[in-house]
C-alpha cells in the first residue's frame, strides 16, 4: 500500500517539476541577459563567449531552481489530487497526513543531496570557467580586479588590503600590505594613499613596520613613495578573487578561516559558507510548508494553486535575500542569516500540519 502510494504521488510530481525547473531557468537566464548585454556586449565580447558564459552558469541556476521546481510541482500535484478528492479519500481510509507527505519528503531529501553534490562538484568548476571568460574578455588590465575591503594575495605571497579605491582613476586610500616572507611576524606596510597604474602600485606617505620575534615593534620607517610591481596573470587573479559560488565548502571554509586569522572578519563570506547547506535543505523545508497550504487551498481551483506557488516562491527568495543582507551588514549572525528563513518556514509548516491533523 505504502509503496503504491509513494509511486503514485511521485508520478504526479514529474511533469510539473520539470515545467517549473525549465521555466525558472529560462527566467534566470533572461534576467542575466539584461546584465550581460549592458556590461559585456558593449565591451566587445564575441558571441561564442557570450553563450559560453550563459551555459557555464546553468548548473548554478539549478541550485536555486530545484527548490522552486519542487515547490511548483508539489502545489500543482496536490491541488490536482485534492480537487479530485483523492487526498480526502486517503485520509478517510485512515491514512495519516504525515504518511501522505512522506513520499514528498523522500523526494525532497533526494533533491537536497543532489543539490549539495552539484554545489560541491560541477557548480564551482562551471562558475570558475564562466568568471574566467568574463575576466579575460571584459577586463583588460589586472588592476581592475583590486577591490575595496577584500584582501588580495600577490604572486610573491604578500597580501594587500585597500580600504577605498576608485577603479576609474586607479586611486586608492588607506592601503595595508602584509609581507609574510620576512620572518616570524609579517612586515606591515601602510599608506594613506596610492595609485594603481601600468601594472604597479605606487604608495605615498606611509610606514614600513617590522615586528620582532617577541611580537613588539622592532622598527618603523617612513617613506614618501614606494613602488610595488604587479606581475599578475588572469589565472592568478581568477584564483584569488573566487566568488563563493566558485568554491567548494572546504575551499570557502579555508578562506574564511585564513581571513579571520589575520583579523579580517567577513560575515558575508561566512553566511555564504552556511548557505552551502541551507539552500539544499530548503528542498525539504519548502515541502513541509507547501503541502498543508496546498491541501487547504486545493478546492479553490487551479488559479489559486498557481497564485500560491508564485507567492511562496516570492516569499522564499525575498526572505533568503533579506536575511543574507542582514548578515552581510552585521545585523544578524552569519548562521542565523543563512538558516533563519528555513527555520521560519519549517515552524509555519509544522503548525499548518498540526492544524490539518486535528
Amino acid at each position: 500500500m505504502r509503496k503504491t502510494l509513494f509511486f503514485y504521488l511521485s508520478k504526479e510530481m514529474i511533469l510539473p517539476f520539470f515545467i517549473g525547473l525549465f521555466g525558472f531557468i529560462i527566467f534566470m537566464i533572461s534576467e542575466m541577459l539584461f546584465i550581460l548585454v549592458d556590461q559585456v556586449i558593449s565591451k566587445g565580447l564575441d558571441l561564442i563567449s557570450f553563450f559560453k558564459i550563459i551555459a557555464y552558469r546553468i548548473p548554478a541556476f539549478l541550485i536555486i531552481a530545484i527548490p522552486v521546481a519542487n515547490l511548483f510541482a508539489i502545489i500543482n500535484s496536490i491541488t490536482k489530487l485534492e480537487s479530485n478528492f483523492e487526498i480526502t479519500s486517503l485520509r478517510i481510509l485512515g491514512i495519516r497526513f504525515y504518511l501522505i507527505i512522506l513520499p514528498f519528503l523522500i523526494i525532497g531529501f533526494f533533491l537536497s543531496i543532489v543539490s549539495f553534490i552539484l554545489n560541491e562538484t560541477i557548480v564551482p568548476l562551471s562558475m570558475s570557467a564562466s568568471e574566467k571568460i568574463v575576466k579575460e574578455k571584459i577586463i583588460k588590465a589586472p588592476l581592475a580586479f583590486l577591490q575595496s575591503n577584500v584582501f588580495f594575495k600577490l604572486p610573491d605571497g604578500k597580501i594587500i588590503i585597500i580600504k577605498e579605491i576608485d577603479k576609474a582613476k586607479g586611486e586608492m586610500k588607506y592601503i595595508t600590505l602584509i609581507d609574510n616572507t620576512v620572518g616570524i611576524y609579517p612586515r606591515i606596510i601602510t599608506a594613506t594613499k596610492g595609485l594603481a597604474k601600468d601594472f604597479k602600485i605606487t604608495l605615498y606617505d606611509g610606514f614600513i613596520t617590522d615586528i620582532s620575534y617577541k611580537g613588539f615593534v622592532k622598527s618603523q620607517t617612513k617613506f614618501e613613495k614606494l613602488i610595488i610591481p604587479l606581475d599578475i596573470s588572469v589565472d592568478k587573479i581568477t584564483e584569488e578573487l573566487k566568488t563563493p559560488w566558485e568554491m567548494k565548502y572546504s575551499e570557502l571554509k579555508e578562506k574564511v578561516e585564513s581571513m579571520e586569522k589575520i583579523g579580517l572578519k567577513d560575515n558575508y563570506l561566512r553566511t555564504q559558507l552556511y548557505l552551502k547547506f541551507s539552500l539544499p535543505l530548503s528542498n525539504i523545508i519548502l515541502i513541509i510548508l507547501s503541502l498543508p497550504l496546498a491541501v487547504m487551498f486545493a478546492r479553490k481551483g487551479r488559479f489559486i494553486g498557481l497564485f500560491l506557488s508564485v507567492f511562496l516562491i516570492f516569499f522564499y527568495y525575498s526572505s533568503f535575500s533579506f536575511f543574507v543582507a542582514l548578515g552581510k551588514n552585521n545585523i544578524l549572525p552569519p548562521f542565523l542569516a543563512a538558516f533563519l528563513a528555513d527555520f521560519i518556514m519549517l515552524f509555519v509548516g509544522f503548525i499548518l500540519i498540526y492544524i490539518l491533523e486535528k
